[in-house]
């Protein structure tokens, strides 16, 4: 065979190959169509802001030459919208708005009605009746009835068969309807809910789609159709839907130039009448405390009666978007491909990047056109990559025929979960595969002493607060001694110490941790004191032993944490404080680990829930690097007193142990564990135990 005969036999086995590439390359983009759809997403979004801030700049000569204004014409804002907010300056200055009075509603809505608006969204949820006042709800109720039918209320939608309405009053005299927004391709809100199919099979129209239908004067009930995956008005089709019920958001104006007001403009009446007549008017949260927020592809986070604006606004103008066509995509991909199966078969690579730059120019055209001109998402991420995948691949097969050689580019991967399970991984790859090993480790748990009472009293956004402010304190402290977050469960923390990372000083980490969390919570609790917020205890067991660590879970998902009898015993230890009405127990592995560094008395032999061993378990007291002298030595007198009284008690000499604990007792009262203990002495003096009584503790509860 001659070296010709060689090439040309090669360049066919090549073609051979191009034409599988290209045609796994179709099936690829076939199968999976909506792996480039957070991609089309984006680059719409770019179209978005582009036209957005080009439209802000005012006076430069290059934009006006080029004329890029017209190309990205900018929607005008919709002037039958006005937005009431109640911001941070309503809520200081209405009295009894943050805590969410029905009057202070009442006597808004009442000077609302004054105003004339055409339709009213109360985009503010009322669950109950006023708790504190229930006439100032019966005032709610009449403010409402004053508006008349112009009143949509928001429900709350618990999930996608089931909702909560307002209070039974209000349902009386005005229409509730659900609002929710989703995200669509990826974490961005960009479409909102037009109806609700409640468990019984009845649609309801949404929040913002009974507001638009009132705005303008459609019957809901004959002439509005959601069906076939279109929103109907008197059999014309107006609003494609998406799994027939949401509609695609159209960001096509700054969201900030929405008419708006202060709440409080309101409550004091001083908005002008022209601004409200006959208009369409939604009363709504937007504060710094308020948790309803959603992110936008163009503004970031924005609040509820903002996005609830654009909804509405997009109805009115049918400025809404059209969802992309699966089968439009797929057949632009497939004319793509073949094209340039033939195309770059023949011609040299210069021509072929010519081609790929000029087809990716026009789909990213009939991107921006499709958006900004006919408000519809047409997909051409598919075909463009299509297009740059072919290129790429036959650049590459050029250079095999041609070099007979090529360099692949690794591309590495990491599972990242924190850092230094990261670098463990990085030592031994094959860490990241579903098993574990035994490795002796110190497991850390905590616990907020009767947080559910404690929240009780407090709203859920202080609620929230203060848990955030404990959690990142206590968590900052646990990574400040290499430990292991290992997870959060509600107001409990989970660490691990000596894992992934060997630490041969664990037991020592996870002691000096928890006496340092102890230090900062009375801190923290000084500072809650001065601003009248609840004081909290925080109960803490550690336990040293065995356990099994590593990734846990399943094939798709799986966690870093440790599972084992030592990990239940820790967890003991942790409720275990409450007999003792002590702050941190761990276990006696624990304890003679730690013994160099902080100081520890023996407090009992604890018989803990579905344990048959007894534990000796051990206060932690205090840490001998501290610079607290007094402290230090506080320690020292505390251990020695208790420990002494024990053994004492081990030993029936009731008496001796009386007698040491009671004049420990007299300097230091405010030693729990010792009251209790001595108690219990006290009262075998009266009633002696039996003379096979064992000095064992049994824990009766988690």
């Amino acid at each position: 065979m001659t070296l010709n005969n060689k090439k040309n036999n090669k360049q066919g086995k090549a073609d051979i190959l191009t034409l599988v590439v290209f045609v796994c390359l179709f099936f690829v983009f076939f199968v999976y169509h909506n792996l480039w759809s957070t991609f089309d997403c984006w680059l719409q979004d770019f179209w978005q802001n582009a036209r957005i801030n080009l439209n802000r700049i005012e006076g430069n000569k290059v934009i006006d030459t080029l004329k890029l204004k017209e190309l990205f014409p900018v929607r005008s804002m919709n002037q039958d919208i006005v937005l009431i907010i109640i911001d941070d300056e309503s809520l200081i200055g209405v009295d009894g708005l943050f805590a969410n009075s029905h009057g202070v509603y009442a006597k808004a809505l009442n000077n609302l009605k004054k105003l004339n608006p055409k339709t009213v969204g109360i985009d503010v949820f009322f669950p109950t009746e006023d708790p504190k006042n229930k006439k100032l709800s019966e005032y709610l109720v009449n403010s409402v009835v004053g508006l008349g039918d112009r009143v949509v209320l928001k429900s709350y939608r618990r999930d996608d068969m089931r909702i909560t309405p307002p209070f039974s009053a209000l349902l009386t005299y005005a229409e509730p309807a659900p609002s929710y927004f989703k995200n669509y391709r990826d974490k961005a809100i960009r479409s909102v809910s037009l109806k609700f199919k409640n468990q019984e099979g009845f649609s309801i129209p949404s929040f913002q789609t009974l507001l638009w239908a009132k705005y303008r004067g459609i019957d809901i009930i004959n002439d509005l159709r959601m069906n076939n995956n279109y929103l109907t008005v008197k059999g014309e089709k107006l609003v494609k839907l998406i799994n027939s019920e949401y509609m695609l958001l159209n960001y096509d104006r700054p969201l900030e130039r929405f008419r708006t007001f202060s709440f409080v403009n309101l409550y004091n009446n001083e908005i002008p009448a022209s601004v409200i007549e006959n208009k369409l008017v939604i009363i709504g949260s937007a504060n710094s405390m308020t948790q309803e927020k959603y992110f936008t592809p163009i503004k970031g986070d924005q609040f509820s009666p903002t996005v609830n604006a654009l909804a509405i606004s997009n109805l009115l103008d049918k400025s809404y978007l059209t969802p992309s066509s699966t089968w439009l995509t797929t057949i632009m991909t497939l004319i793509v491909i073949i094209l340039l199966y033939f195309i770059f078969s023949y011609s040299p690579p210069t021509l072929c990047l010519i081609v790929t730059v000029i087809i990716d120019a026009i789909f990213l055209n009939v991107s921006l056109i499709g958006l900004l001109k006919y408000n519809t998402q047409i997909d051409v991420v598919s075909p463009i990559m299509a297009a740059t995948l072919a290129f790429i691949f036959m650049i590459g097969k050029r250079y095999y025929i041609e070099f007979s050689e090529k360099k692949h580019i690794k591309s590495a991967f990491q599972h990242y979960v924190t850092a230094s399970v990261v670098n463990e991984i990085l030592k031994d790859p094959s860490k990241l595969n579903l098993h574990g090993e035994e490795r002796n480790l110190t497991i850390f748990f905590s616990d907020i002493e009767g947080f559910t009472t404690l929240a009780e009293g407090m709203s859920p956004l202080d609620v929230v607060s203060l848990l955030n402010e404990y959690l990142t304190a206590m968590t900052d402290i646990i990574f400040e001694y290499n430990g292991l977050l290992d997870k959060y469960e509600g107001d409990a923390i989970m660490a691990v110490f000596g894992a992934p990372v060997d630490q041969t000083d664990h037991a020592i980490r996870a002691c000096q941790c928890a006496l340092k969390n102890q230090k900062v919570l009375n801190q923290l609790r000084d500072k809650w004191h001065t601003e009248g917020k609840p004081e909290m205890r925080v109960r803490i067991g550690i336990n040293t032993g065995v356990v099994v660590v590593g990734n846990m879970g399943s094939t798709m998902r799986f966690d870093y944490t440790v599972i084992g009898d030592n990990v239940n015993l820790a967890a003991r230890l942790e409720a275990a404080n409450k007999i003792f009405n002590s702050s941190i127990l761990v276990s006696e592995e624990t304890a003679t680990l730690a013994e160099k560094k902080v100081i520890s008395r023996k407090i009992a032999r604890l018989k803990a829930i579905g344990k048959t061993v007894y534990t000796n378990i051990y206060e932690l007291l205090a840490d001998k690097d501290s610079d607290n002298a007094a402290q230090i030595e506080k320690a020292y007198k505390s251990k020695e007193a208790y420990e002494t009284a024990d053994n004492y008690l081990m030993n029936r000499d009731f008496e001796g142990a009386e007698k040491v604990l009671g004049l420990y007792l007299r300097d230091n009262p405010d030693d729990q564990p010792a009251k209790i203990l001595y108690n219990k002495i006290k009262g075998f003096l009266l009633v002696p135990p039996p003379a096979d009584w064992e000095n064992i503790v049994k824990q009766e509860e988690k």
